[in-house]
């Protein structure tokens, strides 16, 4: 083979490679808010509840989650899901928010932050397009935190 020949080819696999799309994010799981429950209560995945302390005391907090507040600085964030995850990012991790819009971009930060085993509880508290919701699913509660509540809380 010629040097030209052999340059040719080098050059084809390179813009080959340049031409292709990037690899997307795989799209997260999800899972039905009752179901999550029920899993986290087995100790099959992490359920935390990412929503505003301000929230919690609204509603009230699911009771087989951990409140972890999504509104911190994102190295606090990640501290805590890892403390909550016993620092092994590929453990199953649901989050579940409102109506499923947070969860589902947050999914999308820490994919990139190397949490692999997320789960997005899409209907959320409230409900949406994915289901009722834990509240109008009759799931249990505990109360939601008082002001003066670290930002870390762990379920009963």
């Amino acid at each position: 083979m010629t040097k030209l020949a052999t340059r040719r080819m080098v050059l084809a696999g390179m813009m080959a490679t340049l031409a292709r799309p990037a690899l997307a994010q795989s799209p997260p799981a999800t899972m039905p808010a009752a179901e999550a429950h029920a899993k986290a209560v087995a100790g099959a995945i992490t359920l935390v509840d990412i929503r505003t302390p301000a929230e919690w005391r609204e509603t009230g907090l699911p009771a087989s989650a951990h409140a972890i507040t999504m509104n911190q600085d994102s190295a606090a964030l990640l501290t805590a899901l890892d403390k909550a995850l016993g620092g092994d990012r590929s453990k199953p991790l649901a989050l579940i928010c409102r109506t499923g819009n947070r969860s589902s971009r947050l999914i999308g930060d820490l994919q990139k932050a190397g949490y692999t085993g997320l789960i997005d509880v899409a209907e959320g508290m409230a409900g949406s397009r994915a289901g009722p919701g834990w509240l109008k699913s009759g799931l249990p509660l505990r109360p939601g935190a008082p002001q003066s509540m670290p930002v870390l809380g762990k379920p009963p």
